[in-house]
């Protein structure tokens, strides 16, 4: 039985997603540099009775690690999910570290990223299934981490090059963006954001997303979100967009989270005029109305509206209010500002519903109104 294969498969996100996996009866096979490492990790992925292969390769050795996925498949099969999570995180200000050594951390960031996905990719895109993820990070960069912000914005390129490539046919390549320092207990607990790598992969095509962002907001209904610092950690900028007049933090920190989460991912799809990703934010019954008063609902006229924007307008984004509407389901309102490649704005009041779908936020209501 095909399976997933984990490149980088340490103690934190890598074990938590190579466990999450086999949580669902996939046979799991581990690929790290160390031997050490993948001793430990098999041991804990291997008490949910699955098979279990460990590989060592360094991800930077491209014969070794070509050589490890093609161990890998004859021993499970072609995987079903493939998850790069191999980085070197590093703090470094412009022109601390050698040429030697960014190119190091580029390789690993990056290079290894794509040598996996040029040597896995194509086969899946022929048996017309399976998923490619990659760990991400650094949703804004930050000059004390010069050698992250650029790998990490490799990465969404990356992300954006494979899918063009080989998502026609059939083949969802994704990232989750860690956006905080990781550690079990805190709202960055690795077995958290495993969650996302699970719900990338059972995702229906119609709903595929090309990126997930963990806030350390988007936690279950009911917790409040703690943890803090870390080198790519930046507060609400993580989302892409600001807050003001935020409500009482500590009663309705979840609600404000989905609804900056979403306009975050929202945000980044409209400005990039990425139909398919916007599309996939919304419920297949959405109700949706724009700037034009015709009332539209469900994925192809949302897909039609966003088609006629004009190429080049961006959007600003600033959430105001969110509450808890009932279990599941939140409400509420931003100032959204558009800017035309012209220069021309219009600033709208925007009201949005969204409701949880086995963990995943979708926008079920979305209301514009001229500001």
């Amino acid at each position: 039985m095909p399976g997933a294969v984990v490149i980088g498969a340490g103690p934190g996100i890598g074990g938590s997603v190579a466990r999450r996996f086999a949580r669902e009866g996939l046979p799991v096979a581990l690929i790290s540099r160390s031997a050490g490492t993948l001793a430990n990790v098999a041991e804990t992925v291997s008490s949910f009775g699955v098979p279990v292969v460990s590989l060592t390769a360094d991800s930077t050795d491209e014969t070794a690690l070509r050589a490890a996925l093609d161990a890998a498949s004859d021993e499970l099969g072609l995987p079903d999910v493939v998850v790069y999570n191999a980085a070197i995180i590093q703090p470094d200000t412009p022109g601390q570290l050698p040429a030697r050594a960014q190119l190091d951390a580029w390789a690993v960031n990056v290079v290894g990223a794509l040598t996996a996905a040029a040597h896995i990719a194509p086969a899946m895109a022929r048996r017309r299934s399976g998923s490619f993820i990659i760990t991400g990070g650094m949703p804004e960069p930050k000059p004390q981490y010069v050698s992250l912000s650029l790998g990490k914005a490799g990465v969404r390129t990356l992300v954006t090059l494979l899918d063009q490539t080989y998502g026609p046919s059939g083949v969802h390549v994704a990232s989750v963006t860690v956006a905080g320092a990781v550690a079990p207990g805190t709202a960055f607990d690795p077995d958290d954001i495993a969650e996302h790598y699970w719900r990338l992969h059972s995702q229906p095509r119609r709903q595929w997303q090309r990126e997930v962002l963990h806030s350390g907001l988007n936690v279950p209904a009911g917790e409040a979100a703690t943890g803090g610092t870390a080198p790519h950690a930046g507060g609400d900028q993580t989302t892409g967009i600001t807050g003001t007049g935020r409500p009482d933090a500590s009663t309705e920190p979840t609600a404000y989270g989905v609804i900056a989460e979403l306009l975050g991912h929202w945000k980044r799809a409209f400005d990039d005029h990425r139909t398919a990703d916007l599309v996939s934010l919304f419920t297949d019954d959405a109700l949706f109305q724009g700037i034009s008063p015709r009332l539209m609902v469900g994925p192809a006229e949302v897909a039609g509206y966003y088609d006629n924007v004009a190429e080049g307008t961006v959007a600003t984004v600033e959430v105001l209010r969110a509450n808890t509407l009932c279990d599941g389901i939140v409400g509420g309102f931003a100032d959204v500002t558009f800017t035309a490649r012209t220069g021309e704005t219009f600033p709208i009041r925007l009201s949005v519903v969204a409701q949880r779908f086995e963990g995943t936020w979708l926008i079920r209501q979305y209301q514009a109104a001229a500001r």
